[in-house]
């Protein structure tokens, strides 16, 4: 009789075991999928700003260069090769600090933590080209415009002596 009943106690002891087993599975299941979704549309939003930032650098009529966290040139337009004085061969051995004053470099990096999210800058500034001639441009700088990759827009370009 005790075996029966001890036999009986583990029986309803491992159905209960399977129940909490089994809602923890539904449970994991449901956090996977909420973050799979998450991500998918993450991936999604960062194709998008990506298609939308090789679109504006082969239609904009103004100088345009792509920067990574450490200002190196990731990407430019011809308008912006022309305006630094570089190849697109050698574009990737550049930063924006060799072209803009050090105070300049200062005022993109701002006040605080790595930029975080978009926000956008506006200024005038004075671009030292390869060759060492000087241009006045304006310029907009739009932090994390794709995926921690930060847009530099140059226009209204004066030479100047």
């Amino acid at each position: 009789m005790q075996t029966i009943k001890f036999r009986s106690g583990l029986f309803i002891a491992c159905e209960q075991m399977a129940v909490h087993l089994q809602r923890a599975k539904n449970m994991l299941a449901r956090a996977v999928k909420s973050f799979a979704g998450t991500h998918r549309r993450l991936q999604e939003t960062l194709r998008e700003r990506e298609d939308g930032l090789r679109k504006l650098l082969a239609t904009s009529p103004d100088a345009i260069v792509v920067t990574n966290a450490d200002h190196r040139l990731v990407a430019a337009n011809p308008r912006a090769l022309d305006l630094f004085g570089i190849s697109e061969a050698n574009m990737g051995k550049f930063t924006l600090d060799a072209f803009l004053p050090h105070q300049q470099v200062l005022d993109l990096d701002g006040n605080g933590p790595p930029f975080m999210k978009r926000e956008e800058r506006h200024g005038k500034c004075k671009v030292r080209r390869l060759d060492g001639s000087l241009r006045v441009t304006e310029y907009t700088f739009v932090t994390n415009f794709a995926g921690h990759r930060h847009l530099s827009k140059f226009h209204d370009v004066a030479q100047t002596r």
